[in-house]
């Protein structure tokens, strides 16, 4: 019973933080004369049909589905932010759908990307989305992300079957297991012409889909991952140290550069820590010890949030976007730009 009255608190809490509340949800508007529009490719795995009798949620899809948003973001835009409607959308002042495109097959899709790449490099920026997120959270945060950082690359979302509940944690954990074909899938589809690369970044939970997936490669010889893959950042990363030792280590060669953006002051994960019974996550762990002896970059995010949970410091931070996104402007490889550690409240 102690135990049961203890999980509960952790649940409340964690709602808490999470702000319980009306959730982001695609709003359809014409945009604003000054907003910026970027296209936001898409790949969805997510539940189509209604929860079955005696279930609280929905079942997870067999099949994937694919779009192209145009995300409309508005001049009033502050760095970090998602600028949602309180009630009906004001492309002026909120994040908006223009309009959206269908695609039949994974090829159709892929095809598309590599064709509206305008760059002479040839990566596709994937992003994987964490725990409790909407499908809108997902591709307005892939779209904040893409307009903040002035990513030049296609942004590609794998949108996977998250319960977009506080409570839904182990739920999540399901779904992140069940969701890695998918994403093989798509890894496969987005670097199959010889000129096409990728550059990955993993959020949260997200990122424990994405190693589970590179290993997965690694194993399946489905893709060249050093060849393949330019750079990964794993953004703070729900995962237990010794698992992704295990992970990492299985690949031959882990991606050139390869980062991890971590918080000591994160609170998600800290519930997360308590959930499995340890005293950290590796997104929490600024010290280098979860990571060994392997040729990855530890990008210390502490001190840099601005309030509620810490969980997405890297990402809605102006500071550390700031920060992050001129490193990334003195070099092509980031490896070479910052040691192995580096602590970013110091690059202010």
């Amino acid at each position: 019973m102690r135990m049961i009255v203890r999980l509960l608190l952790v649940l409340l809490t964690v709602c808490t933080l999470a702000s319980c509340a009306p959730r982001g949800v695609i709003a359809v508007a014409e945009p604003a004369p000054d907003s910026r529009l970027h296209d936001i490719w898409v790949a969805s795995f997510r539940a189509t049909v209604e929860p079955e009798a005696g279930q609280t949620l929905p079942p997870r899809p067999k099949a994937m589905t694919f779009e192209r948003q145009r995300i409309a973001v508005p001049p009033t835009h502050q760095t970090g932010q998602i600028e949602w409607p309180k009630g009906l959308p004001e492309p002026a002042k909120n994040f908006v759908t223009a309009d959206t495109a269908y695609y039949e097959s994974i090829g159709a899709f892929s095809n598309a990307v590599r064709a509206a790449d305008l760059t002479a490099t040839g990566n596709t920026f994937l992003f994987v989305h964490g725990y409790n997120y909407t499908h809108g959270e997902a591709v307005y945060q892939m779209a904040q992300i893409a307009h903040d950082f002035e990513i030049p690359s296609p942004p590609v979302l794998f949108s996977w079957p998250s319960a977009a509940r506080a409570a839904g944690y182990l739920y999540d954990r399901d779904s992140v297991l069940i969701a890695r074909d998918q994403l093989e899938d798509l890894i496969v589809a987005l670097t199959r012409s010889p000129d096409r690369k990728l550059i990955i970044m993993g959020h949260s939970m997200g990122t424990f889909l994405l190693m589970e997936t590179l290993r997965q490669i690694e194993i399946s010889g489905s893709v060249d991952i050093p060849a393949k893959v330019e750079s990964l950042i794993l953004v703070s990363p729900d995962i237990d140290g010794e698992l992704f030792y295990t992970q990492a280590a299985r690949l031959s060669k882990l991606p050139d550069p390869s980062l991890i953006i971590a918080a000591k002051q994160d609170k998600v994960l800290r519930l997360s820590a308590f959930l499995t019974g340890r005293t950290n996550r590796l997104g929490s762990e600024t010290d280098r010890g979860a990571v060994g002896d392997l040729p990855i970059t530890v990008v210390d995010a502490s001190n840099l949030g601005t309030n509620g949970t810490n969980h997405s410091i890297a990402l809605t931070s102006p500071t550390a976007i700031t920060i992050l996104k001129n490193l990334r402007r003195q070099s092509n490889d980031i490896s070479k730009t910052v040691p192995s550690l580096v602590h970013l409240s110091e690059l202010r």
